[in-house]
This record gives structure tokens, C-alpha cells and sequence, in this order.
């Protein structure tokens, strides 16, 4: 494996260019001009399938076992040195203060993000020294560690590891893969957009294809994470989207076309009323292959979206998830604003074990 530490300019994103995606509406997602948000429900009323509920099994390859996870990462015990819960904000604060408590079980400050030495983190502590190096990777195998990263890095070869670092932008994507088998890792790295998105759809901090997320902590831009191809994101705590406007529809993950979607034990906080912790809505392609399982979400305008549009979305799991409500320390009485899950495809996935975090109470689809 190669290292690449050499100074370079930053290279704008490109728009992926997949054979079902338009190259002009994908240069529009990109840079926020288009919003995956639109008609969605805005109202409290639960919204109808457009047609009869059909429970499908997913394909062989959707048992596929989670990423394995060589450092400590949040498990099914609580997280030790962490209270169980603390009340966060005040709803609606407009995503300016990360969350200061912590639940049991899940992703924190203190198991995702660079390892900083805080109390309870098992990982060893890391130094971050500045990166030099270039912003556009050509190198297939590059590892990037332990570095203090600003500004946006474009992902052009394959089997690059980003680890123990801090991405920060400001109005721009961190990261950028459009290759959906470019075998990206990011892992133990903070990535941070300062809430200073200023675009109106939202622009996200890591996309669009061909990576997995292990134990990430990623915040402060309008979305967080974009799947239109192949992604997946386990044991990270991906929390306050934001940015400068008003008019952003705010996204913890999106993906509206994509082959292969794993969403696999994070955290996922959406301190506004809208639009989403998870929205899956097959809008510039079709959506297939997809497990969303044992997530905790808080808000958003429900907190969880499952839906056709332009396309189909088929064959997916999701089971073994919590939801937060204000009662039990999230922001709103009803998981999200108006409730926990928007469902309204042809087919519907299959959902099972998912519950409140609080009082384990099964939610039925």
C-alpha cells in the first residue's frame, strides 16, 4: 500500500456518471440544485402504499454479514463510562450544538471519530499532524492516517483507506467516490462541515458510491451521506445536518438510485422538522438490495422513508431498529415530527423487531 503526502490543488467533484442516472440531473443532486425531499408527506397523516403491501425476502447476497469491525465499537451493552441517556437540546435548535448525551448501545463521541482519549474510548489516542498531500487520489492501495485534513478529497483510484482523521469544508462535499467498486474506506475520522452549507438542497459530506463508513462521526453540512450506488455505513454517529439557509431539506442519509445499500448500527440525529434520518426514494433510479438494521433515529420529519417515485424501490429489510421520542430523551413526541416511518412504495420491505428505544414497544409498519 502507498502513501500519498504531497501538495496538490483541490479538484472540484465530478458528477457520477452511472448508465440509468441522467449526467445533468447528477451534476444538479451534486451541487444541492435538486431535492430528493419533494413530494413527501407535510403533514401528520400517515401516508398509503400505492399499491397492496408485498413483504419481499431479499436476494441471497442481502444476508451478506456486517463489515468486521477490528476496533471497539459500540455493541449491545452500554457504552462504558456512558450514562444511559440525558435529555438532548431543545428540538428544533437549528443543528448549531451536537448532542451532549449519550445512549447505551449505540455510537458516541467517544467510539466513532478520530480517537481523541476521551473517557470510556478504548482505541488509542491519536495526533493529528496537517496533510499535505494531494486532494485528488490516483494512487490505488493510498492510506491516508492520522491527518488533519481541510478541504474536499476526490476519490479517483481504488482500495483507499482514510482512518484515525479529521476531514473539515466548508460549502463543499468532503469526500467524493463515483465508482462503484472503488473499495473506499473511511474509518475512526471526524468529518465536519461547519454548518456552513449555503446551497438550498443540502450538500452531502460523503458520496456517492463505492465506500463503507466504519465507526465515522460526521456532521454540519446540509446532508450527511449519499448512496446512489453502493454504500455502507456501520457503527458511526452521524448527527446535526445544517447549514447557512432556511430552505434545505435535511438528509442524515439519502439515496434516491442505488444497487446495494447496508445501514448497519449508527446513530443517525435529525434535530429538524424535517426531512429525514433515513430517506431511501427512488427518484433518478431505481433502488434494490437493501438492510436497514439495529439503527437508533431521532427526528427528522419522520425519522425513516421508504418510497417509489421516477423508479421502484424493492427487496429490502428493516428490522431491529429504535426509534427516539421526546419522553424518552429525543426530540420529538413522535420519533420524527410527524412520526416514526413513511412508507409508500409497491413493495414494501420487510420490517421486524423495530421498536421505541425507550420502552421496547414493537412499531408496525
Amino acid at each position: 500500500m502507498n502513501t500519498q503526502d504531497n501538495s496538490s490543488t483541490i479538484v472540484t467533484r465530478s458528477a457520477l456518471r452511472r448508465t440509468s442516472v441522467g449526467i445533468v440531473a447528477a451534476a444538479l443532486f451534486a451541487g444541492g440544485a435538486l431535492s430528493a425531499c419533494k413530494d413527501l408527506p407535510e403533514t401528520g397523516a400517515a401516508p398509503r402504499p400505492t399499491a397492496s403491501p408485498v413483504t419481499s425476502k431479499p436476494p441471497a447476497s442481502a444476508s451478506v454479514a456486517p463489515v468486521a469491525s477490528t476496533s471497539p465499537s459500540a455493541s449491545a451493552s452500554p457504552t462504558k463510562g456512558a450514562p444511559t441517556s440525558t435529555k438532548p437540546p431543545a428540538p428544533g435548535n437549528g443543528g448549531g450544538v451536537p448532542p451532549t448525551y449519550t445512549v447505551a448501545g449505540y455510537p458516541a463521541a467517544n467510539n466513532t471519530g478520530y480517537p481523541q482519549g476521551l473517557a470510556g474510548d478504548t482505541r488509542k489516542k491519536v495526533t493529528l499532524t496537517p496533510y499535505t498531500g494531494p486532494m485528488t487520489i490516483t494512487v490505488a492501495g493510498t492510506v491516508i492516517d492520522g491527518k488533519d485534513i481541510n478541504g474536499h478529497i476526490e476519490i479517483k483510484a481504488k482500495n483507499v483507506t482514510i482512518r484515525n482523521s479529521r476531514i473539515r469544508v466548508a460549502n463543499v462535499q468532503a469526500v467524493t467516490s463515483t465508482d462503484d467498486n472503488a473499495n473506499l474506506r473511511i474509518e475512526d475520522t471526524e468529518i465536519d462541515g461547519q454548518l456552513k452549507d449555503a446551497s438550498t438542497g443540502g450538500i452531502s459530506l460523503i458520496g456517492r458510491t463505492g465506500f463503507t463508513l466504519l465507526r465515522v462521526n460526521a456532521h454540519g453540512s446540509g446532508d450527511i451521506v449519499r448512496i446512489d450506488g453502493r454504500g455502507t455505513v456501520q457503527d458511526s454517529w452521524l448527527h446535526d445536518p445544517g447549514g447557512t439557509g432556511s430552505a434545505q431539506h435535511n438528509d442524515v442519509i439519502q439515496s434516491t438510485n442505488a444497487i446495494y445499500i447496508r445501514i448497519l448500527h449508527n446513530r443517525l440525529e435529525n434535530q429538524h422538522t424535517q426531512t429525514s434520518c433515513i430517506l431511501l426514494k427512488a427518484d433518478i433510479g431505481s433502488i434494490s438490495d437493501v438492510i436497514v438494521d439495529s439503527n437508533l433515529m431521532n427526528g427528522g420529519g419522520y425519522s425513516f422513508y421508504w418510497y417509489d417515485a421516477n423508479y421502484k424501490i424493492t427487496n429490502g429489510k428493516v428490522t431491529n431498529n429504535k426509534f427516539m421520542r421526546q419522553s424518552g430523551g429525543g426530540f420529538w413526541p413522535k420519533g420524527g415530527y410527524y412520526g416514526t416511518q413513511a412508507l409508500n412504495a409497491s413493495q414494501l420491505p420487510e420490517w421486524s423487531g423495530n421498536a421505541w428505544n425507550d420502552n421496547g414497544q414493537q412499531i408496525n409498519r
